[in-house]
């Protein structure tokens, strides 16, 4: 199995304190890997860097063995890396079709005049529209999406994550401020898109629950370095895991 994303000792430092240290890990194509740790572990400071956000003070991050180190978040989509972030990121104003569209219209080039007449625009109608269905928003699709509900609001913002069909995708807490019943629900709908869309997802995610049940290999941080990488079985039996960070809620 070919590595998809990849990183040499990297690190990112907030004055003496370091955020990620010396990380050197493999993200492997198809897997659906799920990054886990006690707060401030380091986890949305390393997708940071991954997608291009934050810039390491050392390391390197090699995408499909291209160097992206030092590589513009834009540049990286184009790439075909997307993410989603812990705080809601959409535009309240414009409509759930067009947040969609917006992706949509950038991955083809056609944005120079992005929410005009879509008539000869066919393809762009279709492929939005298929998004919008893919993450159960069809209905909504007319509604501003600053109208939504909370849950609602996160499948817009994955459905954004995925409009620009990226080959790794990268979701900080997808499922947060949702009930246990929603967070199943939505990541399992990961899990479904990332089988039919091909896409290699890489979650951040709280409940161990889901964690175990839906991934294929987790990632364990604890204070910005990898404590431990596998199979959920093996996470399950690590001692080490379990005094740190599991405890009890395995």
């Amino acid at each position: 199995m070919n590595d998809i994303i990849r990183t040499e000792g990297l690190g990112k430092y907030f004055g003496e304190m370091a955020a990620v240290h010396e990380v050197t890990l493999s993200l492997k194509e198809g897997l659906f890997t799920s990054i886990i740790g006690p707060n401030g572990a380091g986890k949305t400071t390393l997708i940071n860097l991954l997608s291009g956000y934050l810039l390491p003070d050392r390391g390197r991050i090699f995408f499909r063995g291209t160097d992206v180190t030092r590589m513009r978040p834009d540049k990286r989509v184009k790439m075909g890396i997307s993410r989603s972030f812990q705080v809601m990121n959409i535009f309240p104003r414009l409509t759930v079709f067009q947040n969609i569209l917006l992706p949509v219209l950038s991955r083809l080039n056609k944005n120079s005049r992005p929410l005009a007449s879509l008539r000869s625009q066919k393809e762009v109608v279709a492929e939005a529209e298929k998004t919008l269905q893919e993450v159960w928003l069809q209905e909504e699709k007319d509604s501003p999406a600053g109208e939504l509900s909370h849950g609602d609001q996160r499948l817009l913002e994955l459905g954004i994550a995925v409009a620009s069909n990226p080959q790794l995708c990268f979701l900080d807490e997808p499922s947060s401020g949702m009930n246990p019943i929603e967070r199943i629900k939505v990541l399992e709908l990961v899990k479904k898109l990332s089988a039919e869309r091909k896409t290699t997802f890489a979650i951040v995610e709280h409940d161990m629950d889901v964690v175990f049940s839906l991934s294929d290999w987790i990632v364990v941080m604890n204070r910005g370095e990898i404590l431990a990488e596998g199979k959920p079985t093996e996470i399950r039996d690590n001692q080490e895991v379990r005094d740190i960070y599991l405890g009890e809620e395995i």
